[in-house]
């Protein structure tokens, strides 16, 4: 037994970084908030005269059931009786305030203090105020950035021990705007039921999707019903936040369970955002599609606007939600702080986002921004971005804004900061041309200042259908990144970590084998010296050269000689270059090259390179539209079969 003083619950919780993102940012004059996941839209009239009828026919002065208006419940029913599921009102639904109750209560029924919850990472921040009310221990596992932040089913599995009860995750994604795929959730379930453990998914944003295929949730797989706790909300998809009202419906053993933590804390969901729900239900379908459009429309806009900052950032098109999640590249300083990123854009130039460490530890080094605000606000917080990275108006505050937790400032870096020692990078080199001697696989590179991570990721996925692929992690692309991605590993950042890297290096230069045929590798070029130090890493076999104009403050000649260099080391027949960029065109080894890509091959659902092909395939900003081309361009000249570029532009 330990006579040590406990922590007091009270020091242990903190608010949520969200939340104090957005008192932070009330206190900033004029300040521009994509923060907190607040859409812009008011509830729709309907539903509010709905609800003010029965406020004033006295139907709201009293508590309803604990479970919720019975009314209500069948109506929820119904609803998802639509999506081909079956719940009793009477036993199986359970009205809540708001999902995150649901969730709390849901948590507090199924888990003992101690207990572990496996959360993907990146995931909802405010699950780990839930996970600690419980007394729970957060287990968070990675998802696969490169593949849109996919599910790893097997790190999962990896990350179950015998204390773990429960696995929660969100469907589609906050922050990353994620649809989990139907294989990856099958794989999940599975694996849940092989180890006992109940999933509870929070679907709060189901009915915000950008592509046209239908949601898939775990709840539709009939043998996982017994297991599966799911928890919606009114709050998104009818602009309800205020009213503080969603349900959970799960089999009704686990229901009864969960019933009693959700009366003890609130004894029932408030009874006129109950009815305000029913007139949701009745009267929201049309608002609900107005609102899904105007979305996809800001979305959009968000993503040609970080087209324009992919100097600085990378990101994953949100295929769902209403937020984006960029990661911020190493050039920029407090890249892999988000949390004094985030502030100190809030004390630069008044825009208000919210740091990815927030959403777990591979939410490091992101910003999630929230889409779902008006026009005017994306176009002013955009605009105020843009002059916060590349210096054209920063804002000048009297006072701080930020927090600060380390008040040594950091400097400036270049990708790779932790392993800079020049012996380290002279045996990181020496490993990858040994490693790709010893590995016959062609390598294609890709240059350029703009989109080349985006080209990097279509080119895998089509390629990827009909050769064993891989490419560059992230967008590792530096005297450092670039051999980290050709031997599969990572940048070490903990002191075990590094202690133990050189015999990782070791093994992997000597023994590792390659099981892709073809390498895809980004390289960062800004002058002759990159393209040199680059070359002596890896020559590549085929030169993608991407767009170069971007910020107007880079040094565009240093850049063009370094671009210019490592294409003058292939054969001219060996490249293929962006035509429009008026900084590539003017490449002497670029002019000799006879694969030119111009814009104006997609267009109208037409996609034109030595074959015209159907292209219904999203391809939401510039730099998609360049991808597609590119990897198309590529496919056709590595002989890849017509009917899977047929295939993939359908997709």
């Amino acid at each position: 037994m330990s006579f040590l003083p406990k922590t007091p619950p009270s020091e242990q919780f903190k608010l949520s970084p969200i939340k104090a993102m957005e008192l932070a940012a009330s206190r900033v004059p004029n300040v521009v908030s994509l923060a907190q996941g607040i859409p812009s839209f008011r509830t729709p009239r309907r539903v509010i005269r709905f609800a003010q009828e029965k406020i004033a026919a006295g139907l709201c002065d009293k508590y309803s059931l604990t479970t919720g208006l019975t009314e209500l419940r069948e109506e929820i029913a119904l609803s998802l009786e639509a999506d081909g599921l079956s719940y009793d009102p009477e036993r199986e639904i359970l009205v809540t305030a708001g999902s995150i109750e649901g969730i709390t209560a849901t948590l507090l029924a199924f888990t003992s203090p101690g207990d572990e919850v496996l959360l993907p990472s990146p995931s909802y921040t405010s699950y780990l105020g839930a996970v600690s009310i419980a007394g729970c221990v957060p287990k968070y596992v990675e998802l696969d950035e490169d593949n849109n932040f996919d599910f790893q089913v097997e790190k999962i599995e990896q990350g179950i021990t015998k204390k773990t009860k429960l696995l929660l995750y969100c469907s589609p994604n906050n922050p990353t705007g994620t649809l989990f795929s139907r294989e990856k959730t099958e794989q999940l379930v599975q694996i849940c039921e092989r180890h006992n453990l109940t999933i509870l998914i929070d679907e709060v944003y189901k009915d915000f999707y950008y592509v046209d295929e239908p949601h898939f949730s775990a709840t539709q797989i009939p043998e996982a019903r017994e297991r599966i706790i799911r928890a919606c909300s009114f709050s998104k998809a009818y602009a309800m936040t205020g009213w503080r009202v969603g349900f959970v419906h799960a089999d009704k053993q686990r229901i009864s369970r969960i019933v009693k933590f959700h009366d003890a804390m609130v004894t029932c969901a408030p009874v006129p955002s109950q009815y305000a729900a029913i007139g949701a239900l009745r009267f929201g379908a049309d608002f609900l599609e107005e609102f899904r459009t105007e979305f996809k429309k800001r979305r959009n806009y968000c993503i040609t606007r970080l087209d324009e900052l992919s100097q600085v950032m990378d990101y994953q098109v949100p295929k769902a939600t209403y937020f984006v999640f960029p990661r911020i590249k190493d050039i920029v300083k407090y890249s892999e702080d988000s949390h004094r990123l985030a502030y100190d854009i809030l004390d630069k130039v008044g825009v208000a986002t919210v740091p990815g460490v927030a959403f777990g530890p591979s939410g490091e080094s992101h910003l999630r921004i929230n889409f779902g605000r008006e026009m005017e606000d994306l176009e002013k917080g955009f605009d105020r971005l843009e002059g916060y990275f590349f210096k054209v108006h920063p804002r000048q505050r009297q006072h701080k804004t930020i927090p600060v937790k380390n008040p040594q400032e950091p400097t400036s870096k270049q990708p790779g900061h932790t392993m800079v020692g020049r012996g380290a990078r002279l045996l990181l080199a020496h490993a990858s041309r040994h490693y790709l001697k010893r590995n016959s696989a062609l390598v294609i590179g890709i240059t350029g200042i703009k989109g080349k991570t985006t080209i990097k990721r279509t080119l895998i996925e089509l390629l990827g259908s009909v050769n064993k692929t891989r490419g560059t992690l992230l967008s590792y692309n530096t005297e450092v990144g670039l051999p980290l991605s050709i031997l599969c590993l990572k940048n070490p950042k903990t002191v075990k970590a590094k202690l133990l890297f050189p015999l990782h290096l070791a093994k992997q230069a000597i023994l590792g084998r390659e099981e892709a045929d073809i390498l895809i590798f980004e390289y960062g070029i800004r002058s002759r010296n990159d393209a040199e130090t680059l070359l002596n890493i890896a020559v590549p076999d085929w030169l993608i050269v991407s767009g170069v104009e971007a910020d107007p403050h880079l040094d565009y000649p240093a850049i063009t000689e370094g671009i210019d260099h490592i294409s003058a080391c292939l054969p001219p027949e060996r490249l293929l270059w962006i035509g429009d960029d008026p900084f590539v065109s003017t490449m002497a080894a670029a002019r000799q090259a006879p694969h030119v890509i111009h814009d104006s091959q997609l267009s109208d659902g037409r996609l034109s390179t030595t074959t015209t092909y159907a292209c219904t395939r999203e391809t939401v900003g510039a730099n998609a539209a360049r991808a597609l081309i590119t990897a198309v361009t590529m496919a056709e000249l590595l002989n890849t079969p017509a009917d899977t570029i047929k295939h993939f532009l359908q997709a």
